[in-house]
């Protein structure tokens, strides 16, 4: 049987680091949206005993078992104690990489619950959630998908309503940003600017897109820049442009701007002819 499904990226509008547990994990709390930018999945599940296997477009994108998919594969039969199955699996990315827009976990996120339906939905979705937190802190929220306040590291959320009608520009630099290295950077951050996550949600139910701009922080990107030469210079570039508001999507090195759909064409073709070395993606939320 063959599927093909899309796997959406997301952004984070607004995000604050609230905490740190023994364990190293940190606690957040941010909003998190889905969006259009999407991979393509094809899943040919076979029938067949075997393992999965794995091939994508993109040569710098590992396909074995540091494959978050695969890593999802592996906990989903050995927690259900199902015969594996063999899967054959394509992956077309086009959602950039080390960017804060949550390729990787949007993938094991969608496939899980392909697998799972396929299974006769044997994982109910706290189940799936408890599975997945410790392979990808965003994996929960790609299983919900849908715009959510989210706490902890990752697994408490609560959906929100997101009424705001625009579109997204998405930015990604020529350089990427590891999440481990941001949240690292955090403890050497002295001063903070926290996003209004209240006021931001109101923004968003209510169709306010100021309430939302006015209010959005990201504390990761706050600590990048304390170092990371590559993005204060990028940043001081965005920052020049004064006709639009960019906002660092989660660890980076992705920058969103979202804008009223009315000048986003516009706008779009306009940072494609500046943003020369860069990706630049139109979208929207979904």
């Amino acid at each position: 049987m063959m599927k093909k499904i899309k796997s959406n990226a997301k952004i984070n509008i607004g995000l604050n680091v609230t905490g740190k547990l023994p364990n190293g994990y940190h606690l957040v709390d941010m909003v998190m949206a889905p969006i259009t930018l999407s991979d393509e999945i094809e899943i040919d599940f076979t029938g067949e005993s075997g393992n999965l296997h794995i091939t994508t477009n993109r040569k710098d994108i590992p396909t074995g078992k540091e494959n978050i998919i695969y890593k999802v594969y592996e906990a989903f039969y050995n927690k259900t104690g199902i015969l594996r199955e063999k899967i054959n699996l394509y992956l077309e990315k086009k959602i950039p990489h080390q960017a804060g827009l949550g390729g990787g976990s949007s993938n094991g996120g969608v496939f899980l619950k392909e697998l799972n339906s396929y299974h006769g939905n044997i994982l109910s979705l706290d189940e799936m959630i408890d599975m997945t937190k410790s392979i990808g802190a965003d994996i929960p929220f790609f299983l919900v998908n849908k715009t959510c306040r989210i706490k902890g590291i990752g697994e408490k959320f609560q959906i929100k309503e997101n009424n705001l009608i625009c579109d997204i520009l998405i930015i990604k630099p020529s350089f990427g940003v590891s999440t481990a290295k941001a949240y690292n950077d955090f403890s050497k951050l002295k001063y903070k600017k926290n996003a209004n996550i209240e006021k931001i949600l109101e923004g968003l139910k209510e169709n306010k897109l100021s309430d939302v701009l006015n209010n959005i922080e990201n504390h990761l990107e706050q600590a990048l820049l304390i170092e990371n030469k590559d993005l204060k210079s990028f940043k001081v570039f965005l920052d020049s442009l004064e006709f639009m508001n960019f906002f660092m999507s989660g660890s980076g090195s992705a920058y969103f701007s979202i804008v009223e759909k009315k000048n986003s064409q516009e706008l779009y073709t306009k940072l494609k002819g500046l943003l020369e070395g860069c990706e630049v993606y139109l979208c929207s939320f979904s």
